[in-house]
C-alpha cells in the first residue's frame, strides 16, 4: 500500500502554500513579460522608422542624382555621382544590417511576449481559482510558452527598457476601472 510521504515532510505537503507560491510566480512572470514585450514594440518602432529613412533617402538620392542629370547642368557631375552611388548603396545597407530579419525577429517575439503575458495574467488572476492539479496544469503551460518566447535571446538597446519602463509605470497598460 501507498503512504502519505507529505506526512513526514513538514509544509511540502501544504497545497495551499505551494498554490500561493505558483499564484505569485505566474503574477511575477506575467509582469516581466510587459515590460519585455513593450520594450521589443518600442524598439520595433525604431527599427521600422530606421529602415524608412534609409529607403526614403535611398530613394531622394536616386531622384535628385537623375533630374541633376537630366538638368544638364554643368560641375555638377560629382554630385550626381555621389547621390546615385547613394541611392544603390542604401538599399545594400538595409540588407548587410539583416533590418527586414531583424525586425520579423522582433515582430515574432514581442507577440508572443504579448500573448504570454495574458496567459500568465490569466494563470494568476483566473485559472489559480481552480483545483490546484488543474491551476497547475494552466501554469506550467503558460510558463514552458515563457520559456519557448525567450528563446531568441533578443536584445534592444537598454535605453528601450528604460522607455518601456516609463511606459508601464504611467499605467498604460493597468485595466480601466
Amino acid at each position: 500500500m501507498a503512504e502519505d510521504i507529505r506526512q513526514d515532510y513538514p509544509g511540502h505537503g501544504d497545497l495551499s502554500e505551494a498554490h500561493g507560491a505558483l499564484c505569485s510566480e505566474c503574477a511575477q512572470q506575467s509582469r516581466n513579460a510587459v515590460y519585455t514585450s513593450t520594450t521589443f514594440f518600442i524598439w520595433l518602432r525604431w527599427l521600422k522608422r530606421i529602415r524608412g529613412s534609409i529607403w526614403i533617402a535611398a530613394v531622394i538620392s536616386s531622384t535628385a542624382a537623375a533630374s541633376a542629370a537630366i538638368s544638364k547642368q554643368s560641375g555638377v557631375e560629382v554630385i550626381v555621382a555621389g547621390l546615385a552611388l547613394l541611392g544603390v548603396i542604401l538599399p545594400g545597407v538595409i540588407k548587410a544590417l539583416k533590418l527586414d530579419e531583424t525586425i520579423k525577429a522582433y515582430e515574432e517575439s514581442a507577440a508572443a511576449f504579448k500573448r504570454v503575458e495574458g496567459r500568465l495574467r490569466r494563470a494568476a488572476e483566473v485559472w489559480s481559482h481552480k483545483p490546484f492539479a488543474d491551476f497547475e496544469v494552466e501554469a506550467r503551460t503558460a510558463l514552458t510558452d515563457l520559456e519557448t518566447a525567450q528563446i531568441p535571446s533578443l536584445t534592444p538597446p537598454e535605453w528601450c527598457f528604460r522607455a518601456a519602463q516609463r511606459k508601464v509605470r504611467s499605467g498604460d497598460y493597468d485595466p480601466d476601472p
